[in-house]
């Protein structure tokens, strides 16, 4: 099956026709890698990650390779500015780990590099977990409004169930969800939550759950995951012994299309369904 991209065509509020409306085209993610790391990774709060989760951290692992920040922008603009006309291109995404762990002064050093690059990016995302978003957190980014036009912060949810956070390992909760969001509305910020469908142990209302939580936390935009098997992980061992079933297509298409039905009218659809690097995606086959 294959899944067309998310477009500004859909009749859906998509995040192609928030973009147009907003900034007048389409604006492509930089995905730039801060080296952080994350509480469930360094014994904090666990060890090895969530089950899913690469060993990227679902980031580029720039850092690692010995490239610097300013380094990954001139790449990742060069890239995303390919047959474009002169004007707003990127979206400046902090995507690797949890980037605002363990502490703010990586992600404050960076932001003070990236002022500069705004008329480019007029738009500021950075990725984190719940757990490691704190005031202070919230407000070194209400402050980057001052230089980017629209400022998200990306949570990701991933269940609605405590049971299944902690099945999958990810040593956190619905509760801190919210509490994150509610820090993050205070300063102004943007919320883009992240779903997954068909974890181990979830119920067949889980994506639903998921929506309800998001609608009932005020989100501006959410991302819809599909669960997928990454070489690498705690995942790919459990699937390599057969003990975890991965949805199918069609059932994840009636799954997505039950929740858009719930999913508030002023909610931008950042995603419909997660990609991954042939070299490593194992499974769902057949997508």
């Amino acid at each position: 099956m294959h899944l067309e991209p998310l477009t500004s065509e859909m009749p859906i509020h998509s995040l192609g026709r928030h973009l147009k409306a907003r900034f007048g085209r389409r604006l492509r993610r930089v995905m730039l890698d801060l080296g952080t790391t994350c509480p469930n990774r360094d014994g904090t709060s666990g060890l090895g990650g969530c089950i899913y989760c690469d060993v990227h951290g679902s980031g580029t692992g720039a850092t690692r390779r010995g490239l610097n920040i300013e380094t990954q922008w001139k790449s990742e603009l060069a890239r995303v500015q390919r047959n474009q006309e002169v004007g707003p291109t990127a979206i400046l995404y902090f995507q690797s780990y949890s980037s605002t762990w363990p502490d703010l002064a990586p992600l404050s050093s960076a932001l003070t590099t990236a002022r500069a690059w705004a008329n480019d990016a007029p738009v500021l995302s950075v990725g984190t977990r719940p757990d490691c978003f704190s005031p202070e957190a919230a407000n070194l980014l209400a402050k980057q409004k001052n230089y980017f036009q629209d400022v998200w912060i990306e949570f990701g949810l991933e269940t609605a169930s405590n049971e299944v956070q902690r099945i999958i390992g990810r040593n956190d909760s619905l509760e801190n969800f919210h509490r994150a969001c509610r820090v993050a509305r205070d300063c102004g910020l943007k919320v883009i939550a992240h779903t997954i469908a068909g974890l181990p142990g979830e119920k067949p209302d889980g994506l639903i759950r998921q929506v309800r939580e998001c609608a009932e936390a005020q989100v501006s935009g959410i991302k819809f995951h599909q669960l997928m098997v990454l070489r690498k992980t705690k995942l790919a061992a459990m699937w390599q012994r057969g003990e975890i079933q991965l949805l199918t297509p069609p059932t994840y298409v009636a799954m997505v299309a039950d929740a858009l039905e719930i999913l508030p009218p002023e909610v931008v659809i950042h995603r419909l369904a997660a990609a991954a690097p042939k070299e490593e995606y194992l499974a769902p086959l057949g997508w």
